[in-house]
């Protein structure tokens, strides 16, 4: 098994398991058994893509699934690499502003929604940033 940088890379069921095992039997804190369990899900993400003949596309998409599916994110978002600042080609102040210009009509959908749903107890200033993002849906 691979062990580097950006985590391990089990080539067999055995190896992964093991890993598992080591992370797991390992004595922890409060720091190192979340760095155990971002180890081993890493391990397994390589380990099934890997398995699984996964494109670069389709790990980038599952690893994006992954954040928003364990942060509760229910629309859209994005990764600021604050590493970029380093080199002036990149701006990313303009790239953010970017984003939330593309974001604005799905995000506007979701306050559409919570509109229609709305049980009368939402902040009048709440519902005024709803409105003003619905007009944008699509």
């Amino acid at each position: 098994m691979k062990d580097g940088k950006y985590g391990a890379w089990p080539t067999t069921e055995e190896e992964l398991i093991s890993y598992l095992h080591e992370q797991e039997n390992q004595s922890h804190d409060y720091n190192t058994i979340a760095e155990s369990l971002a180890n081993v899900t890493v391990a397994m993400f390589n380990y099934f893509a890997s398995k699984q003949g996964m494109t670069g596309f389709q790990c980038g998409w599952s690893g994006m699934e992954f954040i928003r599916k364990t942060k509760g994110i229910e629309g859209p978002f994005g990764i600021v690499d604050g590493s970029k600042l380093l080199y002036p080609q990149y701006d990313l102040i303009n790239q953010v502003r970017e984003w939330i210009e593309d974001w604005k009509p799905e995000v506007g959908k979701v306050a559409k929604e919570k509109l229609e749903n709305d049980d009368g107890m939402t902040s009048p200033n709440v519902r005024k940033r709803w409105e003003e993002l619905a007009a944008l849906a699509k």
